[in-house]
């Protein structure tokens, strides 16, 4: 999970800022991004601090208080869900306008069901010749690549409404 970029994402940063501000690698950064608060060094605490403007002490409360928390990583556009699907985050969450953008996209989606009933029906072929379908339709498509890999990656997600314009995203793996 990638906890350094879901603090700096609910402080209107991101870890380019932190980077120009700071001087910190960016791999330096990738590689924290990764990892526990309990091993975030000093020095990159006070470049947080120093990026976010508050107090070292108070940002090292803050993300050991997100740690605990089930933190999702919070989308309003495009940009920012692919950024999600790129950090292969567990939990998404959708909210805003974009909500209604991606509603017609769950809508097409078969249910759990739908989808258990026909892999047993087919012993599991189905599933083979729906993925060729679907490249091959992919491939005809004329939509622009940007929708194309939000297609393709969000089919490894569940999708589960919340609110009026919120909705969640958790990988499939994580309900077994």
């Amino acid at each position: 999970m990638g906890l350094l970029d879901i603090y700096l994402q609910k402080n209107g940063k991101k870890r380019y800022d932190l980077f120009k501000e700071t001087g910190l690698s960016q791999q330096m950064l990738s590689n924290v991004n990764k990892k526990s608060v309990n091993s975030y060094s000093v020095k990159v605490i006070q470049a947080i601090a120093k990026t976010v403007d508050k107090d070292p002490g108070n940002v090292l409360d803050e993300l050991l208080l997100l740690e605990k928390k089930n933190t999702y990583f919070e989308v309003r556009n495009p940009e920012e869900l692919l950024l999600a699907f790129k950090n292969k985050e567990s939990y998404i969450l959708i909210k805003g306008k974009y909500t209604k953008k991606l509603d017609e996209l769950f809508k097409s989606q078969l249910s759990d069901t739908e989808t258990l009933g026909m892999e047993l029906g087919s012993a599991g072929t189905v599933t083979i010749l729906a993925e060729a379908i679907y490249q091959f339709i992919n491939l005809l498509s004329n939509k622009d690549d940007e929708q194309k890999k939000i297609e393709s990656q969000i089919r490894r997600y569940k999708i589960k409404k919340i609110g009026e314009n919120e909705i969640l995203l958790y990988l499939r793996q994580l309900d077994y």
